[in-house]
């Protein structure tokens, strides 16, 4: 338990990054690989059941990092990111015509997106407040 609990206090962002990224590549690309037959008998990869999991998962993980991190630093760009990202990803769930497509992909882009700001924030405040305490 300790260890899961390092791994994502330290790398939460990583994960989150590396699980919108295939959360986007997903949505994007599995449509046109189905259609080219290059993945057939993958068709379960297509049902919504699989886009649960992935925002689940994204609402976890950012809900963690980012609202964790958030309440450290107090600079709301990566929330309010990563809130247009489930909005949008949300919407993408909803729609069953080819809007889901672009809505699920930007979602997806705009969570990585919200991580990447996350860790570059933490990152930054974390490394000034290593330089406060040495010169203190």
């Amino acid at each position: 338990m300790k260890r899961l609990k390092y791994i994502f206090n330290n790398h939460g962002d990583l994960l989150g990054f590396a699980g919108s990224t295939l959360c986007a590549l997903h949505c994007s690309a599995l449509p046109l690989l189905l259609a080219m037959g290059m993945l057939s008998g993958f068709e379960w990869m297509e049902s919504h059941w699989v886009e649960y999991v992935f925002f689940i998962s994204a609402v976890l993980l950012a809900g963690y990092t980012i609202v964790r991190s958030f309440l450290k630093h107090r600079k709301p760009l990566a929330l309010i990111v990563v809130s247009a990202g489930f909005i949008s990803f949300l919407a993408g769930i909803v729609q069953h015509n080819h809007a889901e497509i672009g809505f699920t992909t930007l979602g997806g882009v705009l969570i990585a997106i919200a991580h990447i700001i996350n860790w570059r924030v933490t990152s930054k405040q974390s490394t000034m407040s290593n330089a406060c305490s040495v010169v203190a």
